[in-house]
């Protein structure tokens, strides 16, 4: 019985590249030939350089991030807002969570695996920060305002 939050396993056999780090699909690794890489039709040099040296075949959302840093900043307190009120620990908790579960692929499973928990905690985490954000895990645009936040998170604390 499959789920209705976002926070399932639906995506396990999708392409996988949960829980390895590595670039996804289109992704450039070091000498990559995906469609972003020199010579295939992609991005040359010039075209690859983005604002706070960040390369954009390996974190698109990284790149939106550190290009718009007053839209990002908007974007960090009205998404996460809530969550930068709660404690350090506790904050650290719910975004850990939330970052090994979307590099588990969306998987539960393994994200509780990775984190040396239950899945239900991996679950009743997640619930939280949605209820926390007002947004939804599984609805994907609401999915892709959580992630550029946490990107915004990660860019905001490595500039202070």
């Amino acid at each position: 019985m499959r789920r209705e939050t976002g926070t399932g396993d639906a995506h396990a056999g999708s392409a996988d590249r949960s829980c390895s780090g590595s670039p996804g699909a289109g992704g450039t690794g070091a000498g990559g030939t995906g469609p972003g890489s020199p010579g295939a039709g992609g991005l040359d040099a010039r075209e690859a350089s983005a604002p706070g040296g960040v390369a954009p075949g390996e974190r698109w959302q990284a790149v939106l991030v550190a290009g718009a840093p007053e839209l990002s900043a908007r974007l960090l307190a009205d998404v996460f807002g809530p969550l930068l009120a709660l404690a350090p620990a506790e904050r650290a908790l719910l975004v850990g969570t939330l970052d090994a579960w979307l590099e588990c692929g969306g998987s539960v499973g393994r994200a509780a695996v990775r984190l040396r928990c239950h899945r239900n905690t991996v679950f009743n985490r997640l619930r939280r920060l949605e209820r926390l954000t007002s947004r939804s895990l599984s609805h994907p645009c609401e999915l892709v305002e959580t992630v550029l936040a946490l990107e915004a998170l990660r860019w905001a604390a490595g500039r202070g």
